[in-house]
């Protein structure tokens, strides 16, 4: 999972330079390129779910700081604590019983 979760943050970034507050939404285009990398790889019918997964992403991370998790994974330095809370937001939007 934490590959998936790699490959989907690095597929969701675009070159917006926006400096947004965690809460706020990501512009469109990092949005939809998240929510479509993420729903790619799953059976259809569960791009609600990572839209969820995104939403407690952007409660966390501003969009810089979202751009910045992508430049270290890529240098392969310590991302654990944007890791854990994947994992967290995977487990809350992608309940078992789906």
């Amino acid at each position: 999972m934490r590959i998936l979760i790699g490959l989907i943050l690095a597929a969701s970034i675009s070159a917006c330079g926006s400096s947004k507050k965690p809460g706020e939404k990501y512009p469109a285009q990092v949005r939809t390129n998240f929510i479509n990398s993420c729903a790619a790889k799953l059976p259809e019918g569960y791009s609600k779910n990572c839209e969820c997964m995104l939403e407690q992403i952007e409660n966390k991370y501003s969009l810089t700081e979202y751009t910045k998790l992508e430049e270290d994974m890529k240098a392969g330095k310590d991302v654990s604590a944007f890791m854990a809370l994947a994992d967290s937001a995977r487990q809350i939007c992608f309940p078992k019983s789906k």
